[in-house]
């Protein structure tokens, strides 16, 4: 059996979840920070108001009292929900969702600290009001700053804390997305041994000892296995060798293995079930996902109407026709409905057999190609998100000739009804926008609709919706 050692310098990959431990001084650095940003916050808002009101700057408010308590009591609270551990460190998303809420714990303990102590009169109301607002824009601004800035760190090896052997039973493709940037996280690889897969071999302990022997003398910090879901014996029996180790020892899953345990775990019956297909939202969801289309949709109605009227009136003058076009799409759970859009074609098809639009398709109106490079053309459907029969965020429904057709091809595509369909979707911001003329790009499409049905958050949604309005800007329609 062979030994094959790759330098360090030659690994610059490697698949893990999160990031090496950052050193907990830096940890602690990072909850101070946040401390003083917000006690800063506070004497900000609190010389604003008061210069804005034209009033003497309170001595009390000076002190930043108030300050120290919101921002001890906001570090706490991120302590304990692990803000300031290293592998989440770099999750933006996550990371501005914690501040959110505990930004609304720490104002609403301090409203019933100043409640309890009957001090809530000596508290300026429009100084803890612009408080609020401009901590929370400063603490998520600072957390996009954490992310350029240990980004930009750990690319430089200034984290580069953490020394590792990686073993595996066969040689490694590392421009994989399983061994892409261990190094840039955090990760010395300082060796990289095939062992084969064959562990009954006479020289396989004389290898593993010898491995061991290098990884004592350069002081490595844990060991590394790339070793397949289908081998289990063997890493079993390589797991049993390894023990003489005292360092941890982590196995780098497999693109299945990943997949699994990336899902919820939920106790039955004495064992653990991953969860491999998610259930429709619960009745709480709904109500976040029913409440956020209500409102935007309603606000969005409100101001764009007269842009609508104008549209309506452009597509009368046109072309003969119904302003407002009508086609059967199917809902939550294959539900079908009317979905409502401006006409942008001299036909209205509706029927067993639909042509989609391509690039100078004959069909479409003059008026209509500037409606459909726009989207404006998708605009009446926010009707059908206050009648409850779309969302704002989904996956786009199609025509039921399409859905009859891709249902026998796909295999997943069903499963994009188990959400309603949206006005835009984790698809179309991706580029999956328009035309599908091959199987493939369906395919890839309905990926990302599947993908979102099984992680859907209101984060999520609310991250599509921003992400929409940029991709408008540059993604063709026709």
């Amino acid at each position: 059996m062979s030994i094959t050692t790759y330098g360090a310098e030659s690994i610059d990959s490697g698949y893990m979840g999160r990031i090496a431990p950052i050193p907990r001084p830096f940890q602690i650095l990072l909850g101070l920070s946040d401390f003083l940003v917000i006690v800063s916050c506070y004497w900000i808002a609190s010389i604003c108001y008061d210069w804005f009101m034209d009033v003497p700057i309170a001595e009390a408010d000076l002190a930043g009292g108030v300050g120290m308590i919101v921002g001890a009591v906001f570090v706490v609270v991120g302590y304990f929900q692990s803000v300031y551990v290293s592998h989440h460190l770099l999750k933006t998303t996550w990371q501005l969702r914690k501040v959110a809420l505990n930004w609304m714990v720490s104002l609403a303990l301090l409203a019933l600290l100043a409640f309890l102590l009957k001090s809530t009169a000596n508290l300026s109301r429009g100084t803890i009001v612009l408080f609020a607002g401009i901590g929370i824009v400063s603490l998520s601004g600072y957390r996009a700053l954490w992310r350029i800035g240990l980004a930009s760190a750990i690319a430089r090896g200034l984290f580069l804390n953490r020394k590792v052997v990686l073993l595996s039973l066969k040689p490694l493709d590392f421009t994989s997305n399983r061994f892409k940037d261990l190094r840039k996280n955090g990760f010395d690889v300082v060796g990289h041994y095939v062992l084969g897969s064959e562990p009954d071999s006479a020289t396989w302990d004389r290898d593993i000892q010898d491995i061991v022997g290098r990884a004592r003398a350069s002081n490595v910090d844990e060991y590394l296995l790339a070793i397949d879901w289908n081998e289990l014996n063997v890493l079993q029996k390589l797991s049993q060798r390894l023990r003489m180790v005292p360092q941890p020892i982590r196995l780098l899953p497999d693109f299945t293995v990943a997949d699994l345990v990336a899902r919820p775990f939920f106790p039955v019956s004495g064992t653990m079930a991953i969860e491999i297909q998610r259930p429709p939202l619960n009745l709480f969801e709904r109500a976040q996902k029913r409440f956020l289309d209500v409102g935007l949709a309603s606000i969005a109605l409100f101001m764009l109407a007269p842009l609508m009227a104008t549209v309506a009136i452009l597509i009368r003058l046109d072309s003969p026709g119904n302003v407002i076009f009508r086609q059967s799409r199917r809902g939550f759970n294959g539900k079908p409905f009317d979905i409502c859009k401006f006409r942008s074609m001299y036909v209205a098809e509706n029927g067993n057999t639909i042509t989609q639009a391509t690039r100078q398709d004959a069909r479409v109106t003059p008026i209509g190609r500037i409606l459909r490079r726009t989207s404006i053309d998708e605009l009446p459907q926010l009707w059908n998100v206050l009648r409850g029969e779309m969302s704002l965020v989904g996956p786009r429904p199609h025509a039921l000739a399409h859905d009859n057709y891709y249902d026998k091809v796909i295999e997943k595509y069903v499963f994009r009804h188990h959400m309603k369909p949206g006005l835009t979707g984790w698809a179309q911001v991706n580029g999956f926008r328009g035309e599908t003329p091959t199987i493939d790009l369906m395919e890839k499409r309905v990926e990302y609709d599947v993908w979102y049905v099984s992680n859907w958050s209101i984060w999520l949604d609310i991250r599509i919706i921003l992400r929409t309005a940029v991709a408008l800007m540059y993604q063709e329609a026709y």
